[in-house]
């Protein structure tokens, strides 16, 4: 098997329709399963991954959060590369050969990410530098309103770069990433304590610590409807991901390991 897609899922029925079926319609070289993990969703959503023949299928009685989720699809999973979808994701025609054939192609990465999209079609920022404190200030207060503030927001972001070629870079979204199969073997699989956000964070740093490569992948397409229901400060889920933010620093610190790129010159990926 050369990838196995694991999609976590929780009430969103209509948009895991429309990501299920751009996955069955995906694949045209490579081999492919499809895992779909249902946090104790209460749309319907059980009912319906009941009536898929075409997928491997675990509900669990209620929401487990992204990391212990995940895990449950990596367990599962029997693919050389294991590729993470949010459930509000539509995969472009030919995206996992590219991926496939990109992993293949470049060994020494370990995780990558495709190029995420915008409904409208344009570019929705993936891939991202490590936070520093001012990132962080910037990002969660008024001041990431300010000049200097959007400045470095848009630095964080990578927003200088046409994102038209395949590169490493810090870390990558978990709405589209691909882990190599045997670097899970090599440091672990996603740390369950992070609950909601940051597990790609983690997983990414754990990469650059060991040896391996993150890299983006420009010509593999995915197009999320993103909803940041995290930037509203007081929300159930603004808290989790702040809770996950400061667990992942109090954890790794601010010391982040050498990277091909740090000095600014691009390492560029067939």
């Amino acid at each position: 098997m050369d990838i196995s897609v694991v999609v976590i899922t929780w009430n969103k029925l209509g948009l895991l329709r429309e990501c299920i079926e751009s996955v069955r319609d995906n694949a045209r070289s490579c081999s492919s399963e499809l895992i779909v993990i249902d946090n104790g969703s209460t749309d319907g959503t059980g009912e319906y991954l009941g009536s898929l023949k075409d997928a491997r299928i675990l509900l669990n009685a209620r929401n487990l959060g992204v990391s212990r989720a995940r895990n449950q699809g990596i367990g599962m999973a029997g693919g050389r590369y294991i590729l993470h979808l949010d459930d509000d994701t539509v995969m472009h025609r030919g995206c996992l050969d590219r991926i496939v054939g990109f992993m293949d192609s470049n060994p020494e990465v370990w995780l990558s990410g495709g190029k995420l999209l915008n409904p409208d079609g344009t570019l929705q920022p993936s891939a991202r530098t490590f936070y520093t404190p001012r990132v962080i200030l910037a990002r969660r207060t008024p001041w990431g309103r300010t000049r200097g503030g959007r400045k470095l927001v848009a630095r964080h972001l990578m927003e200088w770069w046409d994102h038209d070629d395949s590169r490493t870079v810090d870390w990558v979204c978990g709405a589209c990433f691909c882990m190599r199969s045997d670097a899970v073997g090599r440091i672990g699989t996603l740390d369950e304590n992070y609950f909601f956000g940051m597990e790609d964070l983690d997983w990414a740093f754990r990469v650059w610590r060991e040896g391996g490569l993150v890299a983006y992948v420009h010509d593999a397409l995915v197009t999320h409807v993103y909803q940041r229901s995290s930037r509203r400060l007081f929300s159930r889920k603004a808290l989790d991901h702040l809770a996950s933010l400061a667990r992942f620093h109090l954890k790794h610190g601010f010391r982040y390991p050498e990277r091909p790129h740090e000095d600014g010159a691009a390492l560029i990926l067939d």
